[in-house]
């Protein structure tokens, strides 16, 4: 009886991660009707996030209080890479095919990858990182001042003209500067601010001019100035971020498996309780599933955005009539899922003791067979599906017999129960039937 509990904690473990990544991929199937395959690689993303904050801030300490600064680092990366994936490949095809895509999924899924295992150890990458936040801060308190409609489909780029050209203006002085000398003395940081703030604010003025003919509207120096200041400000932090933090870290290489920080509290001695083995990652991964849930549950049915979500899963056409910015929704529920993957890649790290960049293929495909286990498209089924599939695992592990048991064995039978599934309950267990009507 005790080794069949012990199994029971070890699949209720590795059920509620499962759950954790499974609930990304539904949230955004439920709102775009999109199965996102890159989503495996935001969980990755997250637990290379809570790494660098380690490394950045906590190198060498084990204290519990350092585990939220983590999960907050962990959330940033993996929000920030989940809204830049929609908005650079999904948001340009969402009228498109199906296949599309999903083809794209599949290569930003690669990408990432990739991406992680040739550039974790070389830092240098982040500048270029830093010159497009430059870029990006600078046209948003430009867009704040100017208090004009920058999105109009036919002028939007003439009418944005002055502003990006006074951002980038001023980034491309900052990296002259920085080219020439990357010291940050005061001197240098001083003609940095200065010269970006001054010539990107006369290129702006002729990027304004150029494009006046297709504009709808008109930008004001005023913005124009404020654009290039916040570019040269934000370039030039970045710039100090990375030589005075980013550059003297001894980033270890993700070509090979990272130890992951052990923290007091949350990992050590297993804890007995009579015959059953309970290790404390395990813990934190089931009591971070359980919160999670619950405040997801509050934030669907009693938040305004929650009530948009539910909106726009069931007609966006009609969504965006009554004024729902679908648009907003749709990030929202990446970022949402985001934030759940990225908890996971945390108790992930935890519980293995490592991490590495291919960890999130195969968390990624269990947890979209846990997602069409419960139900694509059911936050609740999402949740029951990851912990049904953490138990079967388990279970077959320890109670099928001869050549087809042990763990070699795991994988195979928890898409044996994807495909049973799909041939027996399509809709999943907790999913609706869906009728189609003439």
């Amino acid at each position: 009886m005790d080794q069949f509990f012990q199994q029971l904690v070890n699949g209720l473990t590795l059920g509620s991660l499962y759950a954790l990544i499974a609930v990304g991929y539904t949230v955004v199937y439920g709102i775009v009707q999109l199965i996102n395959f890159a989503h495996g690689e935001v969980f990755m993303i997250g637990a290379f996030g809570a790494l660098t904050t380690y490394l950045l801030f906590f190198n060498g300490h084990t204290g519990v209080w350092i585990l939220p600064v983590m999960i907050i680092g962990a959330m940033i990366a993996s929000v920030g890479t989940a809204v830049s994936m929609e908005r650079v490949a999904y948001r340009p095809l969402r009228n498109a095919p199906r296949l599309a895509p999903l083809i794209t999924a599949i290569g930003i899924s690669v990408f990432l990858q990739e991406f992680i295992r040739l550039f974790y150890e070389r830092p240098g990458w982040t500048v270029v990182v830093f010159a497009g936040l430059a870029v990006a801060i600078g046209y948003v308190v430009g867009s704040r001042l100017a208090k004009v409609n920058l999105n109009h489909p036919v002028s939007k780029w003439n009418d944005r003209a002055p502003l990006l050209g006074a951002a980038v203006g001023a980034v491309v002085v900052w990296i002259v500067v920085r080219l020439i000398n990357p010291d940050v003395s005061a001197l240098y940081v001083v003609a940095a601010i200065v010269g970006g703030a001054v010539i990107g604010t006369a290129a702006g003025v002729l990027a304004g001019l150029a494009a006046k003919k297709g504009a709808r509207v008109q930008i004001g120096v005023q913005a124009v100035a404020a654009t290039a200041v916040a570019s040269a400000l934000a370039a030039e932090i970045g710039w100090i971020i990375f030589k005075e933090l980013i550059n003297k870290v001894e980033w270890p290489s993700a070509k090979q498996r990272i130890p992951f920080p052990q923290l007091d509290v949350v990992t050590g001695s297993a804890l007995q309780v009579g015959g059953v083995t309970i290790q404390r990652s395990a813990i934190f991964t089931v009591a971070a599933l359980v919160v999670c849930a619950g405040l997801l549950w509050f934030f669907i049915n009693r938040t305004r955005l929650g009530r948009g979500m539910q909106a726009v899963s069931q007609d966006p056409d009609t969504a965006r009539l009554m004024g729902i910015n679908v648009d907003r929704i749709i990030v929202v529920a990446f970022a949402l899922g985001a934030v759940l993957a990225a908890i996971a890649g945390v108790s992930q790290g935890l519980q293995n003791n490592n991490i590495d960049f291919r960890m999130g293929f195969l968390a990624g495909l269990k947890a979209f067979t846990a997602a069409v286990l419960g139900g694509i498209g059911n936050v609740y089924g999402a949740v029951v599906g990851g912990l049904v599939l953490g138990v079967v695992e388990a279970m077959a592990t320890q109670y099928i017999p001869g050549q087809f048991g042990g763990s070699t064995w795991k994988d195979v039978w928890a898409f044996v129960i994807l495909i049973l599934v799909l041939v027996f309950r399509p809709q999943g267990l907790l999913g609706a039937r869906v009728v189609d009507r003439a």
